[in-house]
């Protein structure tokens, strides 16, 4: 049997025999295909690219595997839509700050914050599938290094005005120290303890303080 076309909705095509406004059918769909994207994105990164099919998917979902196919075309689909949604939300959120008013220590910080934020109470599922899971498909692992470059791009260019800021590390130190602080965060969700003590905004604000004084040079 043959899988049913993408974006022919069961849903979709019951509300225009309703009569059921077309908006709220398309609400249902969109929250339908956003559960998906997390429930798979926690399953490519606990089992793996290649352990993971839409009959596991959809059994997580108390769903058939086969209805996936309403909505996405094939697993690879899946996987890179799961990775251009977390990068949807995420980038505009880090521009923001980025172009905001404020000094570049200030906004640097500010962005590390949300960075931390995001990791651990809004995507976690989402941020290995951009570190962890091993893809063997050259096409997912090309867009991947693009958006991951597109991601130290947004906060590169906050770094590069740290030039002319008389209290910042030394121009040709700059960029490394970013890399560095980018790979520590892009860990904390392996060593961060949900439930302790210390919330994750009182983490993150840790973390963002930590990481801002590695660009502050020290005093004489």
């Amino acid at each position: 049997m043959s899988a049913p076309r993408a974006g022919t909705d069961p849903g979709h095509l019951g509300a225009e025999v309703t009569g059921e406004p077309e908006t709220r059918a398309m609400r249902k769909r969109a929250d339908r295909v956003r559960l998906i994207e997390h429930t798979a994105a926690r399953l490519f990164a606990e089992y793996g690219y290649e352990a993971t099919n839409f009959e596991a998917i959809g059994a997580a979902l108390d769903m058939r595997g086969s209805s996936l196919y309403y909505y996405f075309p094939s697993k690879e689909e899946l996987f890179l839509r799961c990775m251009e949604h977390a990068a949807a939300e995420v980038f505009p959120r880090l521009r923001v700050i980025a172009e905001a008013e404020g000094t570049p220590l200030h906004r640097l910080r500010r962005m590390f914050r949300e960075e931390a934020v995001i990791t651990l109470r809004e995507y976690p599922e989402f941020i290995p599938l951009f570190l962890k899971v091993q893809v063997p498909i050259e096409a997912l692992e090309q867009r991947r290094d693009e958006l991951r470059r597109e991601q130290t791009s947004i906060f590169r260019a906050v770094v590069d005005e740290l030039v002319t800021t008389p209290q910042a590390i030394p121009a040709d130190r700059l960029h490394v120290t970013l890399n560095l602080a980018l790979g520590g965060l892009s860990l904390i969700g392996e060593w961060f303890k949900p439930g302790s003590d210390l919330g994750v905004e009182d983490f993150a604000d840790q973390v963002s303080h930590t990481l801002i004084r590695m660009f502050v040079a020290d005093p004489d």
